[in-house]
């Protein structure tokens, strides 16, 4: 009897798994995997070997994780950020703040939306975008005016600020990154 109750109950606690699965979206499986790669390069113990290992993560899903972290914020001040990948570590994408909120908009208006292009460097940990345009609502720019919006956003939400020709670092464990089209591959 036991037995048997113990089987019924793995089939029913099994049968659960797999409609809550099943009813995650796969924008939400996207982020989630990202996530669990992220978690994983983070945890893996240092190699004596000189090799490296590689992690593939598709446009479509480094998109669907950059949104589910800017929906966990409790405070973002970026409103959305939308990536392209293309090849030769080329990047471009739309950067998206709300100029009310960083108290911007009687100086640049309402809705403050960047769209980007530029090459990826990464070396030793660290990352930095060298631009090769950026325009703001249409309009060309200098970096420096990106650079105002983030510090303005720091200094609301009191946080530390850099500027865009510095150097960022990565995710814990990863060592750089190659961009192709639609996809990045992480080393680690």
């Amino acid at each position: 009897m036991k037995k048997n109750l113990y089987a019924y109950g793995c089939i029913v606690l099994l049968s659960v798994a797999v409609v809550l699965t099943g009813g995650i979206d796969q924008t939400t499986k996207d982020a989630l995997k990202v996530r669990h790669i992220l978690r994983t390069i983070e945890r893996q113990p240092p190699r004596s070997d000189p090799g490296e290992l590689a992690a593939r993560v598709t446009e479509k899903e480094l998109n669907a994780y950059i949104a589910y972290r800017l929906a966990r914020e409790e405070r973002p001040f970026i409103d959305t950020l939308e990536i392209d990948l293309m090849d030769g570590n080329h990047v471009g994408g739309r950067l998206t703040f709300d100029a009310r909120r960083l108290n911007l908009d009687t100086l640049l208006g309402t809705e403050l939306v960047f769209d980007f292009k530029g090459i990826l460097d990464t070396r030793d940990g660290a990352a930095r975008l060298d631009f090769i345009s950026l325009q703001l609502n249409g309009q060309p720019v200098k970096p420096q005016v990106l650079d105002f919006v983030i510090g303005t956003a720091a200094l609301v939400y009191g946080m530390e600020s850099g500027g865009s020709g510095d150097w960022y670092e990565l995710p814990k464990g990863i060592k750089r990154i190659m961009v192709n089209k639609a996809v990045a591959v992480l080393y680690y």
